[in-house]
């Protein structure tokens, strides 16, 4: 096996290219003295602890869009696949109109041209992308709330990763988040960090226009807050510690700013 082959994003099928795992081993090896090792897996405070505001009740009301409109971002592994494929029928049940799970019934949840793991796209959207209660979101994220049951292991990795990165090295685990840097070897890439107003609270500053609830600057905290459930599904028995870490270094990034 390649260096290439052997690094991989975790919770999808779908490659890493040649050149973002290049990038990935050089930024690890450049950060390699503040990179913290809980068991198998790197943390990078500094990315983790960068501000971010997942505004998305507001999101398609600022940038006529959000995530889920464009489709799946990255195909599901097949354990994960076999599960929703077995909710899929009572996730509809809840959420969907007749003749959706009609169409469901008769073609199915997954796409016929990339095929099983990847979610079949519906006018443009993620199937599972759907109206409810006058609001449009995730009918797998809404079944999972409603029927009591964890979001975690059913809806796609990928879905709820964002802003966070898992990359698979081959040797450890590299839980990462969203920044200028790793943008050259994140799934995510600069389009959230150019486009977005959740990736970058400097832009939002500057948005004089917009109304001041949506993306509010008050609202951005630092990137792991936003997945607490899946970093203890992550790291596991050592998440309490990781948390730990973070929060004493997100304490002492505060009070240097507040000296300011």
């Amino acid at each position: 096996m390649s260096e290439q082959e052997a690094v991989r994003y975790m919770g999808t099928s779908d490659p890493i290219t040649e050149k973002e795992a290049y990038a990935c081993r050089k930024y690890i090896k450049k950060h390699r003295a503040s990179l913290i090792q809980l068991g198998g897996v790197l943390l990078d405070l500094p990315a983790l602890l960068r501000p971010f505001h997942l505004d998305c009740d507001n999101c398609r009301l600022v940038h006529r869009e959000t995530c889920c409109e464009g489709g799946q971002p990255y195909a599901m592994e097949n354990g994960q696949a076999d599960l929703l494929d077995r909710e899929a029928a009572a996730i509809a049940r809840q959420f969907w109109k007749q003749r959706e799970q009609q169409s469901l019934a008769s073609e199915g949840i997954w796409d016929k041209y990339f095929g099983y793991g990847t979610i079949r796209m519906e006018h443009g959207n993620c199937l599972f992308y759907k109206e409810m209660n006058g609001r449009y979101g995730c009918s797998i994220h809404a079944y999972a709330e409603k029927a009591g049951v964890e979001v975690v292991p059913l809806k796609p990795f990928s879905c709820q990763l964002y802003p966070l990165e898992l990359i698979n090295t081959g040797e450890l685990v590299l839980l990462t988040a969203l920044t200028e840097e790793t943008a050259a070897f994140s799934r995510w890439g600069t389009d959230y960090l150019e486009q977005f107003y959740c990736a970058s609270l400097e832009r939002r500053q500057a948005a004089r226009h917009l109304d001041g609830e949506h993306f509010a600057p008050s609202g951005y905290k630092a990137a792991y807050r936003w997945n607490l459930p899946l970093l203890h599904a992550i790291l596991g028995p050592d998440a309490e510690k990781a948390l730990d870490l973070l929060h004493r270094q997100e304490h002492q990034q505060l009070a240097v700013l507040d000296r300011r």
